[in-house]
């Protein structure tokens, strides 16, 4: 049992200030398993309302709502006697039990016996911890209280932090009000003194359900006086009773302007309500007929506020006279400016007080370095529900998948990918797809929404389907009220904040605002934490692919370079010296800032023919300067890595790739954005397909190497970077240059270091080794090698079949042939004959468009150019039938490349994909992107 209690103390400490809730739900839960009680109840002081408040009741999601409360007293019932007397009390060790003490929560929940242990803080009892049971008897041993004493003891600390900071934003909503009572007691006062014949006057504000004293009221179905001012001072008094006005009971005056409506709270009668005057109100029959009469009040006007285009009911200024009156033009205008300024008073935002203090405490957080993703959204999610007040929220991260965005919050094991504050309130989170009215009803969310428009989105009554309409999917039953935020950083949507309260009525615009600020603030932090956790996965994956090594191949070279050949320890040798000097290098930035500007930045240009191995080897040089970094620096040192293919871009979408933009500096760039050369900064940078840069990214890329120092697009500020560029092409560039599309002093500054990758034709010595390797990391990753044994053997014949055959693919083919044969054999053994069939299979389909290529491939570019189909009806839906293989595909794309002599954005125009207003056309856009994710991602025509 004390192992339990401990384990359960290890899990309380992982909790902040903010999880308040959580600490209650989870001590409580775990004492009521370990104890095997009916239920578990925990009570807090509040220092400011001067009693004991039950904050938590286990199987009840919010005991807020019933206000169950005790104040201090030492003899009304067992739980004040606990906390009064700072110790523990059972009620098997009293005569009588539970019906000796006045317990009426026990007494209506059918409690028969209780165990009542003190919480306490520096010898202070700060609440209580309720052990209840449904059927008298004595359920503990002296052993067993020592031991939940002991628990709460090693616990209080956090309780005390937890309830001390949920305390501090409720009293600052208090003292909110306080000002606000304060301020429109000084607008009646003002009133009176100005009109002689005033004798009184006062404020009548809807009830908040905090301060409503009167059983089974609702939110918004009481009113009560908010402010008052006499001449008279007793009268005052006599008037603020503490007595609360109930709209749905008598005939009060202010029935005759205001109805309540469940769903919406108090409204106007009459939407177009003006001011109301009563000659004598002592003529009118009301419940407070008797107070009015006593101070002598006689003539009314009363000026009501509303929202002009809801109805609903701000406020009702009452203005008396202690005799008949008239009340005169001017008079009744200054009377109602006096109610226009009550009316903002009501409006007006919070002052920034407890709000600063939670910001502070994010922008702390912001500059956190070792925190995670999950840690840093579950904080941010804590301090959020705790500042507006909500009863439950979430943070769901926006993915993609399989080309459609969706909304996570925990994957379908239930692990999660955002965050859940207070999880319990809420069933399991099922993903949740982007869109608006596209969506089929059962898909359609407020979350999913508020991603698809990229704007905040607060429906106050989650039921009424006028406000949600139809957007709302139902988490839990008791949510009432949902305020959701976009998480955007450069024009992107991140994710969504979301915040849910059980009352209606609940988020205001202030709240909306305050959602909007922590969004703001930390939108970056959760993309850069975001690209983190992307490059520790893919560090995963490059670690696990470099550090594989087949038992039955020796010829490993930097990381997992597989050669026998001359040319390929040529290039190992050259690639140690480099990388080796380049190390040096960037270890030593910053010591010299002169010698850098004179040098230049480093860069190394790979070359090869499609397929060679290009970013393979690339991969092995960022392994093998990250390993050199760690032993030099830290272990756990990151260094800084970004990808980019340069054929996905065009013009400024390139500039503004490699060098980031300014806000405004084109159509779309709605915020600012840095490029991956500054986001690398102090790392390395991997630029693919270098052939395909525009001419004016050409020239900044140039200046760039030379100097270090860029200029964002849009800006004239100058910016500096250190990284590592490493480009790569499979093109020749000297041809390029002779074509006028590529910059010669670029070429040669891209020159200074530069690998060529042989291609697998060349290269033929190394085969067998490459084989073997890819045939066994196949087989791990498709079958499960571990689990079913080793890899199948390539018969001798096999190996002669693979060492002579000619390769335009290079090792990516090989690799192919491999996976097709290893797929379709069940044995041990693979054989020439089972190669020859995959490799006959693939040249049987590849030859039904090569037979005829220049035919074939002029026919259907011209049927697209001659608007008789376009890639979505020629290319892509023959892909996905299975009537065009990838290899197809790609050959057609680099013949329309070599036709066309454009980059990709040009090529899509070209192709039919999308119009050239796709830059601008959020439809057009999304054809866009479709067409690039599947050139990249599905036929992978950049992978070299």
């Amino acid at each position: 049992m004390s192992q339990n209690l401990n384990d359960l103390t290890t899990r309380l400490k992982g909790f902040q200030k903010e999880n308040l809730s959580d600490i209650l739900h989870v001590m409580a839960g775990g004492l009521k398993t370990a104890f095997q009680c009916d239920s578990v109840r925990v009570y807090l002081e509040d220092l400011y309302e001067g009693m004991l408040i039950c904050h938590y009741v286990s199987n009840e999601s919010h005991p807020d709502r019933h206000r169950i409360t005790k104040y201090i007293s030492p003899k009304e019932s067992i739980t004040s006697k606990s906390f009064y007397e700072n110790a523990v009390v059972t009620s098997w060790s009293h005569p009588g039990g539970v019906a000796n003490f006045r317990n009426p929560y026990e007494t209506l929940s059918g409690i028969q016996a209780t165990a009542v242990f003190p919480i306490t803080y520096q010898m202070r009892p700060i609440g209580t911890i309720n052990l209840d049971w449904n059927k008298e008897g004595e359920f503990l041993t002296q052993a067993q209280i020592e031991q939940i004493s002991a628990f709460i003891s090693d616990n209080s600390a956090g309780v005390e932090r937890a309830k001390r900071f949920h305390q501090n934003i409720s009293f600052s909503k208090y003292l909110d009000t306080a000002r606000k009572k304060e301020s429109a007691w000084m607008m009646m006062r003002s009133a009176v003194n100005l009109i002689e014949k005033l004798t009184l006057a006062s404020v009548l504000v809807p009830a908040t359900e905090q301060n409503s004293q009167m059983r089974g009221a609702k939110t918004a179905d009481i009113v009560e006086i908010l402010a008052v001012y006499s001449k008279n001072i007793e009268h005052a008094d006599i008037y603020n009773t503490r007595d609360q006005i109930h709209v749905l009971e008598g005939r009060h005056l202010i029935n005759r302007i205001v109805k309540y409506k469940e769903k919406k709270g108090l409204v106007m009668n009459d939407p177009n309500q003006g001011s109301v005057y009563h000659a004598n109100v002592m003529e009118e029959q009301f419940p407070r007929k008797e107070i009015v009469s006593e101070i002598n009040l006689v003539s009314l006007y009363q000026v009501p506020k509303y929202d002009k285009k809801t109805g609903r009911f701000i406020c009702a200024v009452n203005y008396y006279t202690g005799e008949p009156y008239e009340f005169t033009p001017f008079e009744k205008n200054l009377l109602q400016e006096h109610a226009s300024m009550v009316e903002t008073i009501i409006l007006e935002e919070s002052p920034t007080h407890i709000e600063i203090q939670v910001l502070s405490e994010i922008e702390e957080l912001l500059s956190d370095t070792n925190t995670s993703l999950q840690g840093f959204l579950d904080s941010i999610l804590a301090k959020t529900s705790e500042l507006i007040g909500a009863d439950c929220g979430t943070i769901a991260i926006l993915q993609v998948v399989d080309g459609k965005p969706w909304l996570l919050v925990e994957d379908e094991e239930g692990n999660l990918i955002g965050a859940k504050s207070r999880g319990w309130k809420k069933n399991k989170i099922l993903p949740l797809p982007v869109g608006g009215n596209d969506l089929p009803s059962d898909q359609k969310s407020m979350n999913g929404y508020c991603a698809h428009t990229a704007r905040p989105v607060l429906v106050n009554d989650v039921n009424n389907h006028k406000h949600t309409q139809g957007f709302y999917k139902n988490l839990s039953p008791d949510i009432r009220s949902e305020l959701a935020v976009p998480i955007i950083y450069q024009n992107q949507v991140l994710g969504v904040l979301n915040q849910d309260s059980f009352r209606l009525n609940y988020f205001t615009d202030e709240h909306k605002k305050i959602l909007q600020i922590i969004a703001s603030l930390i939108s970056q932090k959760v993309n850069h934490l975001q690209q983190m956790e992307a490059l520790r996965k893919d560090m995963t994956v490059l670690k696990r692919e470099i550090e594989y090594r087949d038992p039955n191949v020796s010829s490993y070279y930097l990381g997992n370079v597989i050669g026998r050949s001359k040319k390929i320890h040529t290039l190992v040798k050259q690639i140690d010296v480099v990388v080796d000097s380049i190390c040096n290098r960037m270890l030593n930035w910053g010591r010299s800032p002169q010698t850098e500007a004179f040098m230049g930045l480093p860069s190394l240009l790979i070359t090869g023919e499609t397929g060679a191995g290009k970013e393979f080897f690339f991969n092995n040089i960022y392994s093998r300067v990250s390993e050199t970094f760690r032993k030099k620096k830290r272990p756990d040192f990151e260094l800084p890595l970004r990808k980019t293919n340069i054929a996905a871009y065009s013009g400024e979408l390139t500039y503004s790739e490699l060098f980031g933009h300014k806000k405004g500096a084109f159509t779309s760039a709605d915020s600012n954005r840095q490029g991956i050369l500054e986001e690398a900064n102090g790392g390395i940078v991997f630029l693919d397909e270098i052939g395909d840069i525009d001419p004016k990214t050409q020239v900044q890329l140039l200046r760039f190497l030379d100097t270090g120092v860029f200029v964002r697009l849009g800006e004239n500020q100058p910016c500096y970077s250190r990284i590592f560029l490493i480009a790569a092409t499979n093109k020749n560039l000297l041809r390029e240059i002779e074509a006028g599309r590529f910059r010669e002093d670029l070429f040669h500054r891209l020159n200074a270091l530069s690998f060529r990758i042989p291609s697998l034709n060349d290269r033929r010595e190394d085969i067998p080794d490459l084989a073997t390797h890819f045939l066994g990391r196949l087989y791990t990753t498709y079958k499960g090698g571990d689990q079913t044994g080793p890899p199948p053997v390539l018969t001798a014949d096999a190996m002669e079949y693979l060492k002579h055959r000619s390769y335009r693919g290079n090792v990516r083919e090989l690799k192919n042939i491999l996976l097709r044969a290893l797929m379709f054999n069940k044995s041990g053994v693979i054989t020439r004959d089972h190669l020859a069939a995959g490799d006959q299979e693939n040249m049987v389909e590849t030859a039904t468009f090569d037979a005829a290529p220049v035919g074939q491939v002029t026919n259907l570019l011209e049927e697209i150019e001659a608007e008789r189909g376009n890639f979505w009806t020629h290319i892509y839906e023959p892909f996905k039938t299975k009537q065009m293989t990838r290899d197809t595909v790609k050959t057609v794309i680099e013949a329309a490349k070599t036709k066309y002599q454009t980059n990709l954005p040009g090529l899509a125009v070209k192709l039919g994909v999308c119009t050239a207003r796709f830059r601008t056309d959020s439809e057009e856009s999304k054809k866009f992107m479709s067409f690039k994710n599947f050139l990249y991602k599905t036929v992978k025509i950049s992978t070299n």
